[in-house]
């Protein structure tokens, strides 16, 4: 039990973020599938959105500014409509290259 005023024990909290940066590499690779081979479909590119969102939330916070950044990226790419949808297959590559670089560090 931690004592008033004793900071929390964080290592467990990272390393099930790391777990969760796995498993959104493993789904972000097969949207970007469905991207890159046009196959996608509106839920294709709400979930692509929904887990960058997700990511810039989170990346910064412990401790990778580049992932965070990257997803960033993506998200408001995919959220504003003008975007040209030319450029979307590159930013979720260099998105996952951040993604995979993050899951290496751990």
């Amino acid at each position: 039990m931690l004592a008033l005023g004793s900071p929390p024990d964080l290592s467990a909290i990272k390393a099930s973020y790391m777990v969760s940066l796995r498993e959104d590499l493993s789904t972000i690779e097969g949207l970007q599938s469905e991207v890159d081979f046009g196959f996608a479909e509106p839920r294709t590119f709400e979930d692509l959105r929904r887990l960058a969102h997700v990511q810039a939330g989170n990346a910064a916070t412990f401790g990778f500014a580049a992932l965070g950044e990257a997803a960033r990226v993506v998200d408001v790419h995919i959220s504003d409509a003008g975007n040209t949808p030319e450029l979307l297959p590159s930013l979720i590559a260099q998105w996952r290259a951040q993604l995979q670089i993050a899951c290496q560090t751990y």
